[in-house]
C-alpha cells in the first residue's frame, strides 16, 4: 500500500497563464513528507497525489494525509477536493475550511471521521454538521528542530507591510534581507494549470526558501503563518505580527506570541526566542501515526472479507417474510401482528413499514399481553378478533405456538399469514 500527500498543481487564472502562489502551500506537504519519514515509511511507497483533483483519483489504493486549507479555491477554480475517491483512504488531519460545506462533502468527512483541524473555528464548524472533529494544529509543526551550534546570522522580513515596518528598528531593517512567501509564476500549459515540471519547479522554490530560514535566519519576523509555524518548529526566533489575526491563527496562539505593529516598539528582538515543545511534536507524531494504522488496518481487513468464496442473500428473515405478502407496496390495507410477546414481531413492525409504508397497523394481538403496542396500537386478545377487526383486515400471525389456533379461527373468514422466520405461508379470505 502506497502513501500519499498533496501535490499542489496550482490551478491559473483563465486567458493569462499566470497567478500568485503562496509557497505555504508545498511546506504544508513537506510537513507531511516528514512525518512518513518520522514513522519510517519508504521513500519509494510514498506517492503525490493532485490536491485539486482528489475526487477523480483513479489510481492504485493509496493511504493518504489530506491536510492544508480549502477557502476560495472551490470558488475561483475547478477544483474538487472532497469528496475523495473511492481509492484514496484519507487521513484528515491539520484541516482549515471557511466556507460552507456542500452535504455531500460533509457527507465525505463523516464517513471517514475522525477529522483533525488546524484551528478551533473549523473544530467547531465540523463539529455542527455532527462530524468526529478535534484540534490537531498545523503539522508544520513537525519540522524538526535545527542545530544550535549554526552560524546563523541573516534577519529576514517576510512579507511585513510598510504599517509594520513602521515599527521595526531602523537598525534592523538596514541590514535585513527581504523576502515573501508570495511569487508569481508564469505557465506555458494549455489546460490552465502549472504542467508537471513547473510545479516541481514551485515546490522546488518552497523548499528553497524553507531552507533558507532553517541554514540561515537569525531572526524572522513575518505576517505569514506558514513561515511562523515551520519556523517555530525548527527552532528559529520568530515574531509573527499582523495588524488583525483570523481564525487560522487559533492553534499557533499556544506558542508564539501574537503581535500587533504597536506592540514592535517595545519588544526587545535580541531576546526574542521561539520553539515548539518536542512533546506536542511527539504527541501529534504518534497520533498521525496511529490514524494512518488504524486506516491501514483497516484497508487490510476490508480486502479480506472482500475476498467472497460465494454469494449469498443475506436479508434479515423477517424482511424475507415480508417480501413474501401477496400485497402491492404501493397498496393501502391495514393489518394486525398476532404474537407481539415475540421480539421479532418488532423486526416484522419495521419491515412492513419500509415495504408497505401505505398499510396501517390496526390492531396487536396476543393472549398473554394487554395494554399499548407499538405507536399506542391497542393489544387485543384473539377472542375479541371477530368483535374487531374488519374482515379486509390482513392478520400477521408470528407466534408458532398460534399457528394451529390461528389457522382453525381465521380461515375462510380472514385472509391471514403465518409466519416463522423467513417462512411465510399466505391465505386469502375466499
Amino acid at each position: 500500500m502506497k502513501y500519499g500527500y498533496m501535490n499542489y498543481r496550482k490551478h491559473l487564472l483563465a486567458g493569462r497563464n499566470e497567478r500568485p502562489m503562496n509557497l505555504g502551500d508545498p511546506i504544508q506537504s513537506f510537513a507531511v513528507l516528514e512525518l512518513y519519514q518520522k514513522l519510517g515509511i519508504p521513500e519509494e511507497e510514498i506517492v503525490p497525489l493532485d490536491r485539486y483533483d482528489l475526487t477523480d483519483y483513479a489510481g492504485e489504493d493509496v493511504i493518504a494525509v489530506i491536510n492544508g486549507a480549502e477557502n476560495y479555491e472551490h470558488f475561483c477554480y475547478a477544483t474538487r477536493f472532497l469528496p475523495v475517491s473511492d481509492k484514496i483512504h484519507p487521513v484528515f488531519i491539520s484541516l482549515h475550511f471557511h466556507r460552507e460545506l456542500s452535504d455531500e462533502e460533509v457527507a465525505s468527512l463523516r464517513s471517514h471521521q475522525p477529522v483533525g483541524c488546524r484551528d478551533e473555528y473549523t473544530v467547531r464548524y465540523l463539529q455542527s454538521k455532527g462530524i468526529d472533529a478535534f484540534l490537531t494544529g498545523c503539522l508544520t509543526m513537525l519540522f524538526p528542530r535545527r542545530s544550535e551550534s549554526g552560524s546563523y546570522e541573516k534577519v529576514f522580513l517576510v512579507d511585513c507591510s510598510e504599517s509594520i515596518l513602521a515599527h521595526i528598528p531602523t537598525a534592523i531593517k538596514e541590514r535585513a534581507e527581504y523576502l515573501s512567501q508570495v511569487i508569481r509564476m508564469h505557465s506555458d500549459a494549455l489546460d490552465f494549470r502549472l504542467t508537471p515540471e513547473e510545479t516541481a519547479q514551485y515546490h522546488k522554490q518552497a523548499r528553497e526558501q524553507l531552507n533558507r530560514y532553517r541554514n540561515e535566519a537569525r531572526l524572522v519576523i513575518t505576517t505569514r503563518l506558514h513561515v511562523a509555524s515551520p519556523c517555530a518548529a525548527m527552532g528559529i526566533p520568530i515574531v509573527l505580527v499582523r495588524d488583525t489575526y483570523d481564525e487560522r491563527y487559533q492553534f499557533i496562539d499556544r506558542f508564539l506570541p501574537l503581535y500587533a505593529p504597536e506592540d514592535l516598539d517595545t519588544l526587545d528582538f535580541d531576546s526574542v526566542r521561539a520553539g515548539i515543545p518536542e512533546e506536542v511534536k511527539r504527541t501529534l507524531t504518534d497520533l498521525a501515526g496511529h490514524m494512518l494504522e488504524t486506516v491501514r488496518l483497516r484497508v487490510e481487513l476490508a480486502a479480506i472479507y472482500n475476498n467472497k468464496i460465494q454469494h449469498i442473500d443475506y436479508s434479515g428473515e423477517e424482511e424475507m417474510a415480508v417480501q413474501r405478502l401477496p400485497m402491492n407496496p404501493a397498496d393501502s390495507f391495514e393489518y394486525c401482528i398476532w404474537g407481539v410477546c415475540m421480539p421479532n414481531s418488532y423486526l416484522l413492525y419495521e419491515q412492513m413499514s419500509k415495504h408497505y409504508p401505505s398499510a396501517r397497523l390496526k390492531y396487536a394481538i396476543d393472549t398473554y399481553a394487554a395494554g399499548v403496542y407499538k405507536d399506542n396500537i391497542r393489544i387485543i386478545h384473539p377472542n375479541e378478533i371477530e368483535k374487531l377487526v374488519d374482515k379486509k383486515t390482513w392478520i400477521l400471525v408470528v407466534a408458532p405456538a398460534a399457528h394451529e389456533a390461528a389457522h382453525k379461527m381465521l380461515l375462510c373468514h380472514y385472509s391471514f399469514a403465518l409466519i416463522k422466520g423467513a417462512v411465510c405461508r399466505t391465505f386469502e379470505k375466499l
